[in-house]
């Protein structure tokens, strides 16, 4: 398929469901804001922790900013331990995604909240395994015991992807 062709398709997707690219960029920067005095949770870094008090886990990065080689089939934490829980680029990555998310769900606390990030046009980048594209109703049937906040696409035909925002229920 050529690049144009790519664009045009793209181009559809953004005009059917609607680009949320700012709504995901304001949504993403208040999370992060009304995170400072809670207990945060950060599956996958890539480079740097949000802040100093979030807990990082990641299976495969040794760097020194992990603080847990956890697999997020079965992390290492108690039950209801994290107030946030921000889950970006991994779960494409993980054999099992639903069985992530319900232990993600086992983590975070009653009324946490919760912010996972997929990519969907994205090129197959194994890291070790690259196994999965959502789509927005995707994510709604993955993300369905969760209190969604908002939902959206966004992005450009060069990288694009999935967002789901929610809340723990009682």
């Amino acid at each position: 398929m050529h690049e144009e062709e790519r664009y045009k398709l793209y181009q559809y997707a953004f005009e059917k469901i609607g680009n949320k690219i700012e709504q995901r960029n304001s949504l993403f920067k208040e999370l992060l804001s009304i995170s400072i005095d809670k207990e945060c949770l950060q599956v996958g870094v890539r480079g740097s922790k949000y802040a100093p008090h979030w807990v990082s886990v990641d299976l495969y990065d040794q760097s020194a900013y992990i603080d847990y080689n956890y697999d997020i089939h079965n992390l290492g934490f108690s039950d209801a331990a994290f107030d946030v829980i921000v889950c970006n680029a991994v779960l494409e990555h993980v054999e099992d995604p639903v069985k992530a998310i319900k232990e993600l769900y086992r983590v975070l606390k009653p009324d946490g909240l919760i912010w996972i990030e997929v990519p969907l046009g994205q090129p197959y980048h194994p890291s070790p395994g690259d196994f999965w594209r959502v789509t927005p109703e995707g994510m709604s049937i993955w993300m369905q015991d969760f209190i969604k906040l908002e939902l959206g696409l966004f992005g450009s035909p060069i990288y694009n992807g999935i967002f789901f925002y929610g809340k723990k229920q009682r």
